[in-house]
């Protein structure tokens, strides 16, 4: 049996990160645990973000990111919404937090579903 497409995950709040694994494995999508924004491309299709895990300047870690060929999906408080639109501007997928945990799901089927090769 194959394994699925690499999904990094930096999350440190556990209490989220069990959600993320628990749906990116349910995507078919295999858990690499990244301990930092400069681990983060690790050779995967997808890295999961926390931006407040991404330091100072979560726009640059994305860029970073996305250099590699990683699509990147963040989230942050809704509150920060200058944070999570210069996400967006980086290249991420950036929602706030409560939102992008119902829709990670569809998130991870629309990036690594039929047809992409992770």
């Amino acid at each position: 049996m194959a394994e699925g497409p690499r999904v990094g995950v930096l999350v440190p709040n556990l209490f989220l990160r069990v959600g993320v694994d628990a749906a990116v494995q349910a995507s078919g999508g295999q858990v690499v645990g990244l301990a930092g924004p400069a681990s983060a491309a690790a050779g995967c299709a997808v890295v999961i973000a926390d931006l407040e895990a991404l330091g100072p300047d979560p726009a640059a870690a994305i860029r970073a990111i996305a250099a590699t060929g990683a699509t990147v999906l963040a989230f942050g408080p809704h509150v920060q919404g200058a944070r999570l639109a210069a996400a967006r501007a980086a290249g991420a997928v950036a929602l706030p937090r409560s939102v992008f945990l119902q829709r990670l799901p569809e998130l991870l089927a629309a990036v690594l579903g039929p047809g992409r090769d992770g």
